[in-house]
């Protein structure tokens, strides 16, 4: 059980002694401390588990209901209300709709990142291919990995893989005439319809969560 699975109406019994467990006791306890039992559903309910609110759409709400706009969780505080979810008709509940439970289990991985990216910006996931040629080929946000160059001098083990070095000239530079480059360690392809509704910079306040900071990578739509 996690700490956000807070069931107030049972804490109120579990308090008393089992010999002053009575029924009109308990029933009214209960109702002094069921704004509580209100205020951890509406927060820690979908906080932890993920909110299963749909996106915002132009129309009217009634009191409590939710929707997700722009990835958060709004709340709507009157019955008929027309509003964008970002005026004071509206409360903030969530910063993210995707829920604690799934978030810590993201990581940098090319798969699991795929499944983040694509439930991140609302496009669809798709299992890859098995060997024996079972299930889709490719998720709508998908991830290629660029292969590494390496530019400049050489020093290696064999003639084959060292570069030459004369009295007065080198095949290349040598020390800090060369720049230091920045190598593309993969691609992140998005759907230009995707990417129309957000931009780079989101792309990558999400994926750097996740991420080791030696990798570098382009964000590039098809």
């Amino acid at each position: 059980m996690s700490i956000y699975d807070v069931n107030i109406n049972d804490t109120a019994i579990n308090l008393f002694p089992p010999d002053k467990r009575y029924r009109n006791t308990i029933a009214f306890i209960q109702a002094l401390l069921r704004p509580l039992q209100w205020l951890r559903d509406l927060f820690f309910g979908s906080y932890y588990g993920g909110s299963t609110a749909l996106p915002y759409s132009a129309g009217t709400y009634n009191y409590l209901q939710q929707v997700r706009y722009q990835k958060k969780i709004y709340a709507s505080l009157i019955d008929g209300n027309t509003d964008l979810p970002t005026t004071s008709n509206w409360l903030l509940i969530q910063d993210n709709f995707i829920g604690l439970q799934e978030r810590i289990l993201y990581n940098g991985s090319k798969l699991v990142l795929e499944y983040a990216l694509n439930k991140e910006f609302d496009s669809t996931f798709r299992q890859p291919q098995t060997p024996s040629g079972i299930g889709d080929t490719v998720s709508d946000i998908y991830i290629t990995n660029l292969s590494s160059s390496v530019v400049g001098f050489l020093i290696g083990h064999t003639e084959a893989y060292s570069s030459s070095v004369g009295q007065t000239t080198s095949a290349d530079k040598i020390g800090n005439n060369n720049t230091f480059a920045y190598a593309n360690n993969f691609q992140i392809n998005i759907p230009t319809a995707i990417f129309a509704l957000t931009n780079e910079q989101a792309v990558r306040n999400f994926v750097n969560q996740y991420i080791p900071t030696s990798l570098n990578y382009t964000v590039t739509t098809y």
